[in-house]
């Protein structure tokens, strides 16, 4: 299990949170604009979800019957049951309190489709916002099995090299993506506007593909690592933290910077990173792989799914902003160990129980009677000095996710 990524999970999540709940207005400027960029989070999901999915489906290759669509009923019972029972919560909630339910909007939110809406109030503005990520990782999941046998073939013939050319260029096609709206001046748009950065760069599942297609190459240089010394590990690992918070602490204004923190920014980085904690080497990975963060970690994708109108019911959350002296600092901290409380009860009596009821249906319903493949557990070893090295087992993810085999942490 490789615990380093499944505690990553857990600072992205805290990372969203954070930003949605904000901090005291007290807080040092700095401080305060890393907060404002907790949303950096949500990408850092989509391509852990690259990462997990080929490290542990690396053979899944287009259609087989049986084992694709297994594949696919497990990805619905892993993310979807808690998702519908935060949006019977939040369609609940509105119809008690007199508030229209939205039809349209409703159907869309539970097929998990919203976030291709041009209407933000569809994507965004009713019931659970998170969600729209959800529908992100559904397409996501949809595709895998027709582009990890292309990644699978790339790093078969040429190794590492033919890796790091393609996330070299799926970064580019970020770029690219970015360099369009914002010399248009579309960066400068509101996100309610249908041909804002904010629909396409940050909602749209289409733009955030490449991010998600870095994951998997990331996944296939896991076993390159075996190589790379301790000191190199603490070093990439070192570089990686200081870049992401050093450019939120002082980045400028403006809506290239904002656009870029949908990913253009930390592409790189992230893959980076993910490499590296995958080897369970490195200060960062040591600390990641603790007992709390890893229990964090498998709770994260609840944590995300349910805080955002959980902070419309917590009485602790106005005070952050209102509160003066310590009362603002008491409130974010109560708050955020409620929200934790939260999540830990809908992962272990809702997210959990339903995995464990759906799956085994899933298998029951796919099963050929000659015994299907459960999912690999490792990343086909290149023709190179590190064959070998990759650490077959199970890798507890999903996210933005959570997020991923079965009987796994998270999944977005």
């Amino acid at each position: 299990m490789l615990t380093a990524l499944t505690g990553l999970r857990a600072v992205a999540a805290i990372g969203v949170v954070l930003s949605h709940s904000r901090v005291p207005e007290s807080v040092p400027q700095h401080l305060e604009k890393i907060v404002g960029w907790g949303h950096i989070g949500v990408p850092m999901f989509f391509m852990l979800s690259g990462v997990v999915l080929a490290y542990n489906y690396p053979h899944l290759s287009g259609w087989e019957g049986r084992r694709t669509v297994r594949f696919y009923l497990a990805r619905i019972a892993r993310v979807m049951p808690l998702y519908w029972v935060v949006i019977g919560y939040c369609a609940a909630y509105l119809w008690i309190v007199g508030r229209d339910n939205h039809g349209w909007a409703l159907v869309q939110n539970l097929l998990a489709v919203q976030t291709w809406s041009a209407d933000l109030r569809v994507a965004q503005g009713w019931y659970n916002s998170p969600g729209w990520s959800i529908g992100v990782e559904m397409f996501f999941y949809l595709l895998f099995p027709f582009l990890v046998p292309v990644v699978a073939r790339l790093a078969r013939r040429f190794g590492a090299r033919g890796l790091i050319l393609l996330i070299a260029a799926m970064t580019l096609v970020v770029l690219v993506l970015w360099a369009a709206f914002y010399f248009t001046g579309r960066s400068s748009l509101p996100a309610g506007d249908p041909a804002s950065v904010h629909r396409w760069l940050y909602r749209n599942p289409l733009c955030h593909l490449p991010m998600f297609v870095c994951g998997m190459a990331s996944a296939f240089l896991i076993p390159y690592t075996s190589r790379w010394s301790t000191r190199r590990h603490h070093a990439v690992q070192a570089f990686v933290f200081c870049y992401v918070f050093g450019l939120a602490a002082f980045r400028g204004t403006g809506p290239g910077w904002n656009s870029g923190a949908y990913g253009l920014f930390f592409v790189v980085p992230f893959a980076l990173l993910m490499i590296s904690l995958a080897s369970g080497r490195g200060w960062t990975a040591r600390l990641l792989s603790t007992t709390v963060m890893v229990r964090l970690g498998l709770a994260s994708y609840a944590l995300y799914i349910t805080h955002r109108w959980m902070l419309y019911a917590l009485p602790t959350a106005e005070y952050i902003k209102t509160g003066r002296g310590w009362v603002p600092y008491v409130a974010l901290l109560v708050t955020l160990v409620l929200l934790l409380l939260i999540a830990e009860g809908a992962h272990q009596y809702i997210e959990e129980p339903a995995r464990r009821l759906l799956v085994p249906l899933t298998r029951r319903w796919t099963s050929s009677g000659t015994g299907d493949p459960a999912p690999n557990r490792s990343v086909p070893e290149p023709d190179h000095p590190a064959r070998g090295a990759a650490r077959a087992g199970q890798l507890s993810t999903a996210g933005p996710a959570s997020p991923v085999p079965e009987g796994s942490g998270l999944s977005r």
